[in-house]
């Protein structure tokens, strides 16, 4: 009875085992003994948890890169169609003067730029996700390089008829940082910033230093993000209905990219809007 009980266990063990190896499912087997037979059965149950959650993750990876292949077709093909569609009427002599041309092929022109713009976007995302290349950092001061960054974008400002403050309420404010990287994610805010907050006029930029977090906020004062949008809007390829037009929407990976490389920096990154104005926020952990 005794051989019997071993045996009829082991069988169980062994049904479990190939439950595992033949579907891959997640199938408990009862731990009854604190023997071999116990201790046996308890790390195949570790094993066949740690089993079911790597294919899940197979899975999501999977499924990502397959929302990543079909958002790059759409949004490439979108501007690739415009450009065919204007060379096109032009190939095709149905132009009647030159100024007509000159007309077709600056719009051809502006949706090429659009589309290198996607592309560099695309690749500058699977750079900083690949976690091919190490995140090379050094003791950065936050506030001279954002201070620096705001001046360079007078300009862009400028244009959108924009222009900014600047608050500083610490004292020092240092973090271990890759000032490429950084450069990258802010230039994004604050692009991002100045494209939905021209009717606001003005770009505010504050800095704090809060519960040993190095505290950057970027402000526009233009139309409100949706709180439906909000928890996506640092998904890649997701944009607000606001900014589909033309006029205003991006590559949809900015947002994207500039999360990507906080959080590779230990950081955090998230946004909060009302009716008067929309912040992003990014937190890094200050260092001596």
């Amino acid at each position: 009875m005794f051989t019997r009980k071993i045996v009829s266990y082991l069988e169980e063990i062994t049904q479990g085992i190939q439950q595992i190896t033949k579907l891959g499912e997640l199938r408990p087997i009862e731990v009854r003994t604190n023997d071999e037979l116990g201790v046996l059965a308890e790390n195949i149950n570790i094993m066949s948890e740690r089993l079911q959650h790597s294919l899940l993750e197979e899975r999501k990876a999977e499924q990502a890169k397959n929302d990543l292949i079909i958002g790059v077709s759409h949004d490439l093909r979108t501007p690739l169609t415009s450009i065919l569609g204007y060379l096109d009427y032009i190939e095709q002599d149905r132009c009647r003067e030159e100024g007509e041309i000159r007309y077709y092929v600056a719009i051809a022109y502006q949706k090429t730029l659009v589309l290198r713009k996607l592309i560099d976007d695309l690749f500058e995302y699977t750079r900083v996700n690949s976690g091919g290349l190490p995140l090379v950092a050094e003791r950065l001061d936050l506030k001279a390089f954002i201070r620096q960054l705001v001046e360079e974008s007078v300009p862009e400002l400028a244009q959108a008829g924009m222009v900014y403050e600047f608050e500083d309420h610490t004292d020092d404010l240092w973090i271990q940082g890759a000032p490429y990287e950084l450069l990258r994610a802010y230039e994004n805010l604050i692009t991002n910033a100045i494209r939905y907050g021209r009717d606001g006029k003005k770009l505010e930029i504050v800095l704090t230093h809060e519960d040993s977090e190095a505290v950057v906020r970027i402000s526009n004062f233009g139309e409100m993000i949706e709180e439906s949008d909000l928890p996506h809007i640092f998904e890649r390829f997701y944009r607000a209905e606001r900014s589909r037009s033309r006029h205003t929407g991006g590559s949809g990976l900015g947002l994207a990219i500039a999360k990507s490389i906080v959080e590779r920096h230990q950081g955090r990154i998230y946004a909060r809007s009302d009716q008067t104005r929309t912040d992003f926020i990014t937190r890094f952990p200050v260092v001596p």
